[in-house]
């Protein structure tokens, strides 16, 4: 367990470009926000770093693998710098194929876990080869999850999680750029995966035009703790009690369902 039963999380509704070295340095930015603030966890949206590739409408050269590469040390020594653990999405190349990943950098700038998106759109098949389903970070003593997107319609992965101890769910979105119907949909899912699993979820969401969710962080019994606006880039953070968590009863449940199973 960490030293302290509080921790400060940021969530970074931030635009994304296609452009490479213009995501970076937006990047950057808000981690030194973040850090200012005194945050401890910062995550990002899926694909932050690269752009996603179904909106950017081509396939990726291998070549380009190096440069993204590269990025990845800088948001990594930032990451060191600033003594802020950070997780983005980014495209990986894994020497066959591209991923849809999520990189976990502890305060130290070293990569702590990595988390292929497990459930693909129709829009990703073209781009990205399917991950292995979700991943357990353990990070200063507390057991946190990643996952992406399209991940939160279903629950399984999360009742996975959930086996293992999850605590905190940190889950980057890429819901942008039309079907604003959707909003108070996605919205709901995440309050319900949250009051599911009886673990805090953060979830970032690009700050492009036409959001279909709002960037929030919710607690453990569903409650949401802040949430952005629509349609535009802004930071959000809350310090997450974690002993909000054996408030929820359906977690207790569970865990001692699955224990004595």
């Amino acid at each position: 367990m960490t030293d302290t039963q509080t921790i400060r999380v940021a969530a970074a509704q931030i635009a994304v470009r296609d452009e490479l070295e213009e995501n970076l340095a937006t990047v950057v930015r808000a981690m030194e926000q973040s850090a200012r603030q005194k945050v401890q966890l910062l995550l990002f949206p899926e694909a932050a770093l690269t752009g996603y590739s179904p909106e950017i409408g081509h396939n990726r050269s291998p070549q380009e693998w190096p440069s993204i590469e590269r990025a990845l040390d800088k948001i990594a020594t930032k990451a060191h710098e600033l003594g802020i653990a950070t997780v983005i999405g980014s495209d990986a190349w894994d020497g066959q194929c591209w991923y849809n990943r999520a990189f976990a950098f502890d305060e130290q700038g070293r990569l702590s876990a990595t988390y292929d998106k497990t459930h693909l759109m129709r829009a990703d098949v073209p781009y990205y080869a399917q991950g292995n389903g979700p991943v357990l970070w353990e990070w200063r003593g507390l057991r946190l999850g990643l996952l992406i997107c399209y991940d939160v319609r279903f629950p399984e992965g999360y009742r996975e999680l959930l086996a293992q101890g999850v605590q905190i769910i940190l889950q980057g979105f890429y819901a942008a750029g039309g079907a604003t119907w959707k909003v108070p949909i996605m919205g709901a899912h995440v309050i319900s995966r949250a009051a599911e699993t009886g673990c805090f979820v953060v979830a970032a969401n690009v700050g492009n035009p036409q959001q279909m969710m709002r960037s929030q962080i919710v607690d453990p019994i569903g409650l949401v703790l802040t949430q952005t606006h629509e349609d535009h880039e802004q930071i959000i953070m809350a310090d997450l009690d974690l002993r909000r968590i054996v408030d929820s009863e359906i977690r207790a449940d569970y865990i001692m369902r699955f224990a004595d199973s």
